[in-house]
Order: C-alpha cells, then structure tokens, then sequence
C-alpha cells in the first residue's frame, strides 16, 4: 500500500516537472525551430521529479506570500 502512494506521488510530481519543462520551453523556443527535444533534461526530470516539484512549490508559495505581504504593507500605508 505504502508503496502504491510512494510511486503515485512520484509519477504526479514527474508529469507536473514535465508539464513545467514543456511550458518553459515553449517560451524560450526561437523561431524556425521545428520541434524540441529537452533531451537529458526529461531524465533528470523523471528521476528527480518530487525534489523538484517541491522545490518550485515552495518558491511558488514563498513567492506568494511576499507579494500578499507587500500588498498589506501599501494598504496599511494608504490608511
């Protein structure tokens, strides 16, 4: 059982990693380029998945906060 929410958990945050990549890609693709092929970093994705998807979700949330913060400080400042 534990086993089955280990590798399901490991498999959401690779096709999260993944979705992450491809969207990353596609804004730094040139023009004239005919297709991508991330190559080595698609192994490492899969390989490393919930360590990244962690990582951008922490710096996601952090990110977040900071500007909810900045927000109430101006309002506070308006006041």
């Amino acid at each position: 059982m534990l086993q089955n929410i280990i590798i399901g958990i490991w498999i959401l945050s690779a096709i999260y990693c993944l979705y992450k990549l491809y969207k990353r890609s596609k804004m730094s693709s040139y023009d004239g380029v005919i297709g991508y092929s991330p190559g080595l970093e698609v192994i490492m994705v899969v390989m490393i998945g919930p360590l990244l998807a962690i990582i951008d979700i922490s710096l996601t949330w952090i990110r977040v906060y900071k500007e909810a913060e900045e927000a109430r400080r101006r309002a506070e400042k308006k006041d």
